[in-house]
């Protein structure tokens, strides 16, 4: 990245394990254009500080530092943005395309509303501090980057209900179907639409032809990916999975997904530590990634 310009910096929403590697490209890389977020800046400051349940004894010491930990972690990003006084942008969906080296940037998600959601939860916070606060993961950014006939989509952690309207832009903008996908939400079932709804789920607007779609899956605690999503994401896209988790040797929350429990099914080694996209002006594209994991508590035979 040395001598490269770096055209805007994204912070999809504000949890911990989509950002915190943010923070050191942000301090030391000269040519940063612009800072993206969904959220409100004064939540920087504030957030998941009063979040602490009301656990006994220690527990509620160790509850405390956990989230004074994510806390700092926004204090930390936004300081470094302010340090070296990078513009800040907040993505909303259905605003203009941004154009950079002929490629569209299209933000589909999220919506006014569920903004304007979280600026009133913050604001009556004060005056009734045992109010829910909404999920994180509703402000997730979802874009669409188009070069010609060829879509990057990146879902960050959007859930189904971002998606459904995520989707109905996607296709008013007559987007090709998406030949690349960061899957959402580690493979959560709440992010994709169960098999037997009639609503439309990510899957749709991804390539399903002989070049289809290629899915990267960052996952493996637990939980992550559920089984049925990985199973269809296996039937329709070409899945490179960055980490599973399930096989190496270590311990505790390695995987540094922000999920509370979250812990490796085993000793997490990557099951592929890099993968990279060359997308050539006709649209297809070629890949450069680590092993194939074939040992995935999740792993199918492959569709032939």
């Amino acid at each position: 990245m040395v001598g490269k310009q770096i055209h805007f910096v994204c912070l999809t929403h504000p949890n911990a394990d989509h950002g915190k590697d943010l923070v050191p490209l942000l301090e030391r890389h000269p040519e940063i254009t612009e800072f993206w977020h969904t959220a409100s800046d004064i939540s920087a400051f504030i957030y998941r500080l009063e979040e602490i349940p009301n656990f006994p004894s220690s527990v509620r010491e160790f509850a405390r530092e956990m989230a004074t930990g994510w806390a700092n972690f926004l204090i930390d990003l936004y300081g470094a943005v302010a340090e070296k006084d990078i513009p800040i942008h907040q993505v909303r969906a259905g605003e203009q395309p941004r154009v950079y080296d002929h490629v569209e940037v299209h933000a589909l998600a999220p919506d006014e509303n569920i903004q304007q959601e979280f600026l009133s939860y913050w604001l009556k916070k004060a005056g009734d501090p045992k109010i829910q606060r909404p999920d994180p993961n509703s402000l997730s950014a979802v874009l669409a980057l188009r070069w010609g006939d060829c879509v990057i989509l990146l879902g960050a952690d959007a859930l189904r209900a971002n998606w459904r309207t995520a989707i109905k832009r996607y296709r008013n903008l007559n987007l090709p179907k998406a030949s690349i996908l960061k899957v959402p939400h580690h493979g959560a079932s709440n992010s994709l639409e169960s098999s037997t709804s009639k609503k439309p789920s990510y899957l749709d607007i991804c390539r399903h032809d002989e070049n289809r779609c290629h899915a990267v899956l960052f996952a493996g605690d637990a939980k992550h990916p559920d089984k049925k999503v990985y199973d269809r994401l296996r039937m329709r896209t070409n899945v490179h999975c960055l980490i599973n988790g399930l096989r190496g040797g270590k311990t505790g929350r390695d995987l540094g997904i922000e999920l509370d429990g979250a812990r490796p099914a085993s000793n997490p080694l990557p099951c592929q530590p890099v993968v990279s996209f060359e997308i050539s002006a006709d649209g297809k594209v070629s890949t450069v990634s680590g092993s194939t994991c074939d040992v995935c508590r999740h792993a199918v035979k492959p569709v032939v």
